[in-house]
């Protein structure tokens, strides 16, 4: 069956390591929501609703400390598949050292500042030594998750993101026995905190053994000899523009939050019934030109400008095609669906459900153009672009929610990138070509050939 799989991608037009990553990391993310959709119940049923909360607050901790640290993956992620792209091995050791360096440093950072200001936070969880424990073992499993994401860029920079995702999901199937067994022995909140160690830590020794074996040898070091460059590259322009971009798009999809700060739990409950299968389609869609990436830097590095021009747009009539099917389904039969779902709390009527498919196409396209110009380094027209997509949809908001309730947000994604911001998405993936082979000289014949 291997030899069948790998004779039938070899016949694929598509890069054979890019498939295997697109299907490796489906796969890591069946598992991971297989797995959240299993422990949920357990972790109500065993640790009841008040330490299921300080356990929710604490994953949502670990998701929001990342955007302190934006400038360095996206940074990093460019100079790896550089360096790889080109074969500089030497180089490419001391980017992963010094990205390790840095993400640990930040980590111990980010610890230090939340035991100083937790006392303010949450006193009385500190009076809890079961909860103590648990925000102790929290900590050093974050130090081991940044260790590891070192690792996680080079593998992605090598085009071996597929024994990343297959290490992931063994991690993952760790975590879920873990969780089982601490669950069963009630230990409780650090129970399945360990379970996450357990499933970082088989991640990172994976990635040892493999890295061992491999032409890079990578590892720590003391000294890191091009340590003043990097630090200049990451910390500099292109470093700054991947943290704006990164503030911008994580409000975007605040909405959750804005829906809470202007309404009530059961409107806010509304909204994420319709949209929930939605926005896991969205990020279904978006695994496409985030696997991608790697190859993209790797071409634009070797100058093979007409290989960018072309794969981007088999890639945008792509994500056309599969978006367009998507909305057309759930625009039919997604009242039918989410009832089953969710019997009589799924939302009445066809409308809201009409809005829901249009802004989930225009979001799973629009992120086409908006990857190709991240992974290209064509940041500012991108921020300019996502800071006038929050800023509109914004006012729509709060001008419009009392007017139509909790659709509101998905009506103001219709609203914005039906009349400008898709538009100026599909300019952006244009330009962006564009751009890149002006830097190179190249720009006469991109545009000879259609690039505009």
């Amino acid at each position: 069956m291997p030899s069948k799989f790998t004779a039938l991608l070899s016949r694929l037009p598509l890069n054979r390591n890019y498939a295997k990553a697109l299907i490796t990391g489906y796969g890591l993310m069946g598992v991971t929501i297989v797995v959240q959709l299993v422990l949920v119940p357990l972790y109500l049923s065993h640790l009841g609703k008040e330490k299921f909360g300080v356990l929710a607050m604490i994953l949502a901790a670990n998701n929001y400390v990342a955007i302190g640290v934006g400038w360095l993956s996206g940074g990093m992620a460019r100079i790896m598949a550089e360096r790889a792209a080109i074969n500089d091995v030497k180089g490419f050791r001391s980017a992963y050292a010094f990205a390790k360096w840095l993400y640990v440093g930040y980590a111990i950072l980010v610890v230090l500042v939340f035991w100083i200001t937790v006392p303010l936070l949450i006193p009385n969880a500190l009076k809890d030594i079961e909860i103590v424990t648990a925000l102790l073992l929290a900590c050093l499993y974050l130090i081991l998750l940044y260790e590891y994401n070192a690792d996680r860029l080079a593998f992605n920079a090598c085009h071996k993101q597929s024994k990343s995702n297959r290490n992931e999901m063994i991690g993952q199937i760790i975590f879920a026995v873990g969780v089982l067994a601490g669950l069963h022995a009630e230990w409780g909140l650090a129970g399945v905190i360990s379970a996450q160690i357990g499933g970082i830590f088989t991640i990172r020794t994976l990635a040892w053994f493999y890295w061992g074996k491999d032409v890079y040898q990578f590892a720590w070091m003391k000294s890191i000899p091009d340590f003043r460059d990097l630090w200049s590259r990451v910390s500099g322009k292109m470093g700054r523009e991947y943290v704006i971009y990164g503030i911008l798009l994580l409000t975007l999809q605040a909405d959750v939050l804005v829906l809470g700060w202007l309404t009530d739990p059961e409107t806010v409950a509304n909204y994420y019934l319709l949209w929930r299968i939605p926005e896991v389609i969205i990020l279904v869609f978006w695994r496409i030109p985030g696997s991608y990436a790697p190859f993209l830097i790797a071409m634009d590095t070797r100058e093979e400008h007409d290989g960018l021009q072309k794969n981007y747009k088999r890639g945008l009539y792509f994500m056309m095609a599969v978006a367009g099917v998507a909305a057309l389904i759930y625009g039919t039969i997604g009242s039918w669906v989410v009832t089953i779902w969710v019997g009589d709390n799924a939302p009445e009527g066809q409308l809201p459900y009409l809005l829901a498919a249009t802004a989930m196409f225009f979001l799973a396209v629009s992120r086409w153009p908006a990857d190709i110009a991240y992974s290209l380094i064509n940041t500012k027209p991108l921020n300019r672009i996502v800071a006038l997509e929050l800023a509109a949809k914004l006012t729509i908001v709060l001008l419009f929610f009392s007017t139509f309730g909790y659709i509101t947000p998905i009506l103001a994604v219709t609203i914005v990138h039906g009349l400008l911001v898709f538009y100026l998405y599909l300019w952006l993936g244009r330009n962006t070509i564009l751009f890149v082979a002006k830097k190179n000289g190249n720009e006469d014949r991109i545009i000879k050939n259609g690039g505009n």
